[in-house]
């Protein structure tokens, strides 16, 4: 392989950024509110409120995670000048974490002269238009905030391998600890990235070209004593910090120590069991009605690897940091793989590392092609390509962005569901003060807890009570029997059918008068053709 490293005009590689950062924007900040919240979402969105109005918040060391997502969208609202909870919306939530994957991909400069100036760029690139990365990247949960998290981390600690500045250690560190205080996975990244460490010394001697016998995380004699205190100090501080809300709630401090045996147990599968091999599907090929692929990132990332390993490397370096990113990155994805436990977006910061890769191995491509002909032609492909994860990209987030057809959507909310909101909106406003909502579901209906928030009086329960007055009811379809059996007599009106999720239906119960009130208003109140046609849709597609 190549013994010089590739390389770009520094005005190529600003253009290239440019262009990376445009596009990442057109597919990660317009029309954020046109997805339904998916149910973590919701859930995150209520604790989130929860947070905000009471200033502590409440760690579940068993169902939920920590609070960094929380304090960081806290930060943002107070940038932005969020005035009230109430005035909260999908779009602002979400603008939180498409701010965050844009910071994510601005951050790979950190490592141009790791990666290259063009493995830099492609990689920025790739990221831009990942359909992955996209929609992830427009999704109020944890993920994309926890690889920008690592990503901080392990840039920081490279910095300060080229620069011995213990600053950058203390920055790594303070950003060890929002990755505890984001998701105990973090345990994970954390036991990757010290599998690459301990490679990148062996194979290469150290980070910083000079050969070293010690396994320290710096091989330069101008370095700090002790490295390791500068970062797990800030760690220690910042996720205490955290978890304590500004150091008043001790015991969530130590919940947060004693949640892995909880997430332990359930990456046993808890519902959620798949083959090895799904997140490699998610990566290169996956077809459900349509055809899915990050192929191109996918082979570039093993270019990438094989240079790295067999690569004829000026800078050791750089083969270091190759070497690490390649085991990191290879370790994250078999841990990943050999768990039964598997959702789609938890292969985010195994795919980051990937994406990395991918930039160095397009570089490696380009310099091995020396002629005028053969790069028109490689460049033509590289754009053919990037233009492929565009239009993936824009599917997944306009026409498909609820559908179970794409790879993405995991046990999502239908788009039909915002049409019971929608009518249960307009009904209350017939009532105000005296609209009461029952709903009744096994998972207590989310998202609608977030979606009928200021309504005063609704409740949410998992099975249907002795008795039931509400003026709106919304049940399992599977309840229905059993609720008509518990209206004391009243009269409702039930003929509207909602999609709450894959296989999961709810039928809508409207008291009699309301409703008659309703049809009076000259509000259209269709049987909800449109709502059971979506319905159907959402059974078809699981």
């Amino acid at each position: 392989m190549a013994a010089k490293e590739p390389n770009i005009a520094w005005r190529s590689f600003f253009l290239l950024v440019i262009a990376a950062l445009a596009l990442a924007g057109n597919f990660r900040f317009p029309l954020l509110e046109s997805r339904p919240m998916h149910a973590d979402e919701a859930i995150l969105a209520v604790k989130y409120v929860d947070f905000w109005k009471t200033g502590v918040f409440q760690y579940d060391n068993k169902d939920y995670h920590g609070p960094g997502l929380h304090n960081l969208t806290r930060a943002f609202g107070w940038i932005a000048r969020w005035s009230h909870p109430d005035e909260l919306t999908d779009a602002k939530l979400r603008l939180v974490v498409a701010v965050c994957s844009m910071m994510l991909i601005l951050l790979t400069v950190l490592a141009a002269d790791g990666l290259g100036r063009l493995g830099t760029a492609l990689a920025m690139l790739f990221m831009a238009v990942s359909p992955m990365n996209v929609y992830y990247s427009r999704y109020f949960i944890m993920e994309v905030p926890l690889v920008f998290w690592v990503s901080v981390c392990l840039f920081s600690c490279w910095r300060y391998t080229q620069s011995q500045n213990p600053k950058w250690l203390v920055l790594a560190g303070a950003a060890l600890g929002f990755q505890h205080a984001t998701k105990e996975t973090f345990i994970l990244n954390a036991g990757a990235a010290v599998c690459g460490w301990i490679a990148a010394k062996v194979m290469c001697g150290g980070f910083s070209g000079r050969p070293t016998n010690r396994l320290s995380l710096s091989s330069a004699r101008r370095g700090v004593s002790r490295p390791w205190v500068w970062v797990l100090v800030p760690a220690l501080i910042v996720s205490v910090a955290l978890f304590s809300s500004g150091f008043k709630n001790w015991q969530a401090v130590k919940d947060s120590a004693t949640t892995f045996g909880h997430y332990f147990t359930r990456s046993e599968g808890s519902g959620h069991e798949k083959p090895w091999h799904y997140y490699f599907t998610l990566i290169f090929w996956r077809k459900d009605g349509l055809v899915w692929t990050e192929a191109m990132i996918g082979g570039l990332a093993l270019v990438g690897m094989l240079n790295a390993f067999l690569g004829a490397h000026r800078n050791t370096a750089r083969q270091a940091f190759l070497v690490f990113l390649s085991i990191y990155s290879l370790a994250l994805l078999t841990v990943y793989s050999l768990i039964s436990y598997k959702t789609p977006w938890s292969i985010l910061g195994a795919q980051y590392g990937l994406t990395l890769l991918a930039g160095a191995g397009g570089a490696v491509i380009w310099h091995w092609l020396e002629s005028r002909i053969t790069r028109g032609i490689y460049c033509a492909l590289m754009i053919a390509g990037v233009w492929h994860l565009c239009i993936q990209s824009g599917r997944a987030i306009h026409d498909y962005r609820a559908d179970p057809r794409t790879p993405y959507v995991y046990s999502h909310t239908s788009t039909n569901l915002l049409e019971a909101v929608g009518r249960v909106q307009q009904l209350e406003k017939l009532r105000p003060g005296a609209f009461t909502v029952q709903v009744i579901n096994r998972d207590y209906g989310w998202p609608l807890p977030w979606y009928l928030r200021k309504l005063p009086h609704a409740g949410y329960q998992p099975v249907t009570p002795d008795q039931l007055d509400a003026s709106v009811i919304i049940a399992d379809i599977d309840k229905r029997a059993d609720v008509e059996a518990k209206l004391a007599g009243r009269v409702y009106e039930s003929s509207s059918i909602y999609g709450l999720r894959p296989n999961v239906m709810l039928v809508m119960f409207i008291e009699q008068g309301l409703w008659d009130q309703f049809k009076t208003q000259h509000i259209d109140p269709g049987p909800s053709k449109a709502a059971a046609a979506g319905a159907t849709k959402v059974r078809m597609h699981e």
